[in-house]
């Protein structure tokens, strides 16, 4: 495993993070048993991943990762949940729902504190009225000693500028951002990443691969889309193949250029991976931790997909905590 400092956290993080929320849910979409979904759990930490996320919107997650986490030396690796501040598109929750959030979030993970907790999916309009709700409660969580880390995620399906994480980078509040990026939505690489190195702010990555970078019929779609915008300029990209040029013996499908891609800038601490399955878990380990992709190619992404300043959509099942 390759590892990474977190920011102004210090802490020594793995490049390769695991996810429990996207389209697997921890295995929760493919019905996995728990006894399955702690399987793969034991075997990313056996791997030398060191840093888990989970929220309680992803269905059973947190309670899998208590039942795989219990008798895990607690210091072994970083552990981070969320709060989701939005009651609906024009009000917020309460400052008395997150501290009831967290600390559900703690008894079921059965642990006494976590290592970072987001404020989850704030949009740049909605980010100085969630800081002057939420910080003090955070502030006052994070004295107690039930959080170590304040972070906050992204709105990746509308912030396609991300608007929000820079300025959150600037004001210095946040200790760890959740970022999108994959190799349709790179702008992250420009606009986020050299700033949160210039700021010593963590950086997670989410969204690293998505369906529709691997499906045809959702590529081409986008792909046709960003065309009639002017966004992305007409055959530039063959849309049946349009990352084939990107494959080799080091990146043998698109989804493990991706994870190259994700990590390649300094400044991403950690990419998340989410997955059901060991051997999917360990194709996505082998593709991060070998060499990396060439500059040229990089680059090539950056030029096609960065001016496009769209990013394509969660491909995650929306799930909520079974009560």
């Amino acid at each position: 495993m390759q590892y990474r400092t977190l920011g102004r956290t210090g802490w020594s993080v793995s490049l390769l993070g695991l996810g429990t929320g996207g389209r697997s849910q921890l295995g929760q979409s493919y019905e996995l048993l728990p006894q399955q979904s702690a399987r793969l759990v034991r075997h990313a930490l056996d791997q030398g991943v060191n840093l888990i996320d989970t929220a309680p919107s992803y269905g059973d997650s947190e309670t899998r990762l208590g039942l795989a986490l219990d008798g895990v030396a607690r210091h072994t690796y970083f552990l981070s949940t969320k709060f989701q501040p939005h009651a609906d598109k024009d009000s917020l929750h309460t400052a008395q729902d997150l501290r009831a959030s967290l600390e559900q979030s703690l008894e079921t993970l059965r642990t006494d504190y976590v290592d970072v907790f987001y404020l989850h999916g704030v949009g740049p309009q909605a980010y100085e009225a969630v800081n002057e709700r939420f910080l003090p409660e955070l502030y006052k969580a994070r004295d107690e000693g039930l959080i170590r880390a304040i972070g906050l995620s992204e709105r990746y399906q509308s912030d396609h500028t991300h608007a929000m994480a820079q300025r959150a980078i600037k004001d210095g509040i946040y200790d760890v951002l959740m970022v999108g990026l994959n190799l349709m939505s790179p702008d992250a690489v420009r606009s986020v990443l050299p700033l949160a190195s210039e700021y010593n702010i963590g950086i997670v990555v989410m969204c690293a691969v998505r369906t529709v970078l691997i499906d045809p019929i959702q590529r081409r779609r986008f792909l046709e889309g960003w065309e009639r915008e002017g966004r992305l300029q007409p055959g530039v990209v063959d849309h049946e193949t349009p990352f084939d040029w990107l494959l080799d013996e080091h990146s043998p499908s698109v989804s493990a250029a991706a994870y190259k891609f994700a990590a390649a800038h300094p400044a991403a601490g950690s990419v998340l991976t989410g997955t059901a399955n060991i051997d999917h878990f360990d194709e996505n380990l082998r593709a991060i931790l070998g060499p990396p992709l060439p500059g040229d190619c990089a680059q090539r992404v950056l030029d096609i997909f960065g001016p496009v300043q769209r990013n394509v959509q969660p491909d995650g099942i929306r799930m909520t905590r079974r009560r």
